[in-house]
């Protein structure tokens, strides 16, 4: 069982209910690092920065990131 309960949008900060949002429209579905990083909007939304910055900075083609991201996953025991 884990120590923190995931954070749904209805008991989260509402900048945090607004990255939650987001990541429905885009994803389809709200990450579970949003769900547990909730807890500390300024974490959060440093986490989504960083994501964002790496998207932006256009120096890894986006088929390459994605494989990257879903080798790193794999590698930590993240089902896909």
């Amino acid at each position: 069982m884990p120590r923190l309960p995931e954070l749904t949008p209805e008991i989260a900060d509402p900048a945090i209910r607004k990255l939650m949002q987001a990541e429905e429209r885009i994803l389809g579905t709200v990450l579970n690092p949003t769900k547990l990083m909730g807890y500390c909007p300024p974490i959060a939304q440093g986490q989504s920065a960083l994501g964002a910055g790496i998207d932006k900075a256009g120096n890894i083609e986006a088929e390459l990131r994605y494989l990257v991201y879903t080798f790193v996953a794999g590698r930590n025991g993240c089902p896909f």
